[in-house]
């Protein structure tokens, strides 16, 4: 798996992005990333949707890889990591949350986290809350700049738009940043791609898997 990262200064923190669509906060030792809708894939076949599950698991392996290679003392989940109802794929979770029992996960509520106590049991996450403050930072699932802090969300999955030859376009997941608040991309392959809203103030840093770019708006 080719990581790729970028570093950026928000909040009076070093922060690496990278293009396996996570951030790592070294200070904190943390892995942060938003949007793995677990579940998804297998809660579409349900309702006669093809999907095929090979995306479901190219995530997690993606997820195992990140653990892997930062070591991560903890985990923010910046919401929606289970899709819809408990599932075989959200069950799935739980090899990664055994075999990296030193870590501690925290999840971030998003809005199609309608998580039983007993899964989040289950999953061995660490603590659930609404939103969560570390050192000068605000995580909260939905991006407001109504806030007092500095904040990272989720939940948009935000993407660009590449003119490409012959009048092709090409869309490209991205982190959005401003002064004061970051929008993490999805980190599930699944997802779509807002492309549809223009953020001003705010650099998009686009990436595939040979590197990064950034576009100022």
């Amino acid at each position: 798996m080719n990581l790729i990262e970028q570093p950026v200064f928000f909040a009076g923190n070093d922060l690496l992005l990278n293009n396996q669509r996570s951030i790592y906060w070294q200070a904190q030792n943390a892995l942060i990333f938003s949007d793995l809708h677990s579940g998804k894939s297998a809660h579409f076949r349900k309702h006669g949707m093809a999907i095929p599950s090979y995306l479901h698991y190219s995530d997690l392996e993606r997820l195992q890889f990140l653990i892997q290679h930062y070591q991560p003392k903890q985990i923010i989940i910046v919401g929606d990591l289970i899709h819809a109802a408990n599932n075989k794929e959200v069950i799935d979770l739980k090899r990664i949350t055994s075999t990296f029992s030193s870590t501690d996960f925290h999840l971030i509520k998003g809005n199609h986290d309608r998580i039983s106590e007993k899964l989040i049991k289950d999953l061995g996450i660490a603590s659930v809350t609404e939103n969560l403050v570390i050192d000068t930072i605000q995580f909260v699932h939905e991006p407001s700049l109504n806030d007092n802090l500095p904040t990272i969300s989720g939940h948009i999955h935000p993407g660009i738009q590449i003119p490409l030859l012959k009048n092709s376009r090409k869309k490209l997941p991205c982190f959005v940043l401003q002064s004061s608040q970051i929008i993490l991309p999805a980190f599930s392959k699944l997802t779509g791609l807002d492309t549809t809203k223009t953020i001003t103030d705010a650099t998009y840093y686009s990436f595939h898997e040979e590197g990064f770019f950034k576009i100022k708006y």
